[in-house]
C-alpha cells in the first residue's frame, strides 16, 4: 500500500509510521526537515532490525501555499496511483503567529494544509481499489466555525483557533464521504496524548500532558486501527476514538456549514 503521511516525524506520528512501515507499505513523509525524517527512518530502522527503506522522504513545510502545492504536483507526476493519505501534522499556538502567506498558522497548518493535500491527490486515490483518508482531530472541536474571522485576527485566542481547525477537518472528513463515495473518509481521536503539542504554554500545560496524556504508542493505536482495516468494515465520514464511532456535537455534522467553509479554503487556495 502506498502512503502519503504528515505528522510522522514526533510523537504518535512515529508510532503510527514505524507500525505501517513494518507491515510492509511504502511511506511517504512529508517533514520540515531531512534531518527529522531521518531521525524518524534511524528509530524505525532499530526498532524493526532493517532498512527501512519504504519509508521515502519529503521535504517541506505545510505553511506554504506554493510550496506544497510545488511537493503536490510534483508527486501527482512521479505517482500515477496513491492507497492513502494520513493528514496527522497539527499544532497549538498561544499568540497569533503568520505564514509566509500571510496566513495565521493554526488555521494554515491544521485545516488549510491537510484540505489542499487531499484536493491534489484525489486523483490518484481514485485509482486505488480501497483508497482511505484518515485526519487527526481532537475531543476540542466544540463551538462552530467563525465565518466573519476564520483565522481570530480581530481577538486572537489559542484554544479557539486550534477548536476551530479540528472542527473543520471533522467537517470536511463528513463532507468528502457525502462527495466522493469511493474514497473512505475518516476523522480520529487520539486521546489526550503526552507529546510536545503544549510545547509553547508554559509549564502547567505541559505538566498536564505529562501527567494526564497516555503515551505516544497508545495514542497511536487508534490511527494504526484506521489505516489497517479493511475501509468496508468502517464507517466513511465517521469521528474514531477508542477504535469506535463517536457520536459527537451537532454542529459536527451540519454539512451546509461544511459546503460553505470547503468555499473558504478554495478562496485561500487560489492564492498559491
Amino acid at each position: 500500500m502506498k502512503i502519503f503521511m504528515t505528522g510522522a516525524t514526533s510523537g504518535l506520528g512515529i508510532e503510527a509510521a514505524v507500525a505501517l512501515a513494518d507491515q510492509g507499505h511504502d511511506l511517504y513523509v512529508l517533514g520540515r526537515t531531512q534531518e527529522k525524517i531521518e531521525t524518524l527512518i534511524a528509530i524505525a530502522s532499530k526498532r524493526l532490525g532493517t532498512t527501512c527503506s519504504n519509508i521515502h522522504p519529503i521535504v517541506g513545510d505545510l505553511n506554504s501555499l506554493k510550496g506544497l502545492h510545488e511537493i503536490l504536483t510534483t508527486f501527482r507526476t512521479e505517482h500515477n496511483q496513491l492507497d492513502m493519505i494520513i493528514n496527522n501534522a497539527g499544532l497549538w499556538n498561544t499568540e497569533l503567529k503568520e505564514t509566509p502567506d500571510g496566513i495565521e498558522e493554526t488555521f494554515h497548518v491544521n485545516l488549510l494544509a491537510p484540505y489542499q493535500i487531499i484536493k491534489a491527490l484525489l486523483p490518484l486515490l481514485s485509482k486505488s481499489k480501497s483508497p482511505v483518508v484518515i485526519t487527526t482531530a481532537s475531543a476540542l472541536h466544540q463551538g462552530t466555525i467563525e465565518f466573519d474571522d476564520l483565522e481570530y485576527r480581530k481577538n486572537f485566542n489559542g484554544f479557539k483557533a486550534y477548536r476551530q481547525s479540528k472542527l473543520g477537518v471533522i467537517l470536511l472528513t463528513r463532507l468528502f464521504a457525502r462527495e466522493h463515495k469511493s474514497v473512505s473518509f475518516f476523522s480520529q481521536h487520539p486521546g489526550v496524548v503526552n507529546t510536545n503539542l503544549g510545547r509553547q504554554m508554559g509549564w502547567i500545560v505541559n505538566a498536564f500532558f505529562k501527567l494526564m496524556g497516555i503515551s505516544p504508542k497508545k495514542g497511536a493505536e487508534n490511527f494504526i486501527f484506521l489505516a489497517s482495516t479493511e475501509p468496508a468494515k468502517l464507517k466513511s465520514g465517521a469521528y474514531y476514538a477508542k477504535k469506535v464511532v463517536k457520536k459527537i456535537t451537532t454542529e459536527s455534522y451540519d454539512l451546509e456549514m461544511a459546503k460553505k467553509l470547503k468555499l473558504s479554503l478554495d478562496n485561500y487556495l487560489n492564492r498559491a
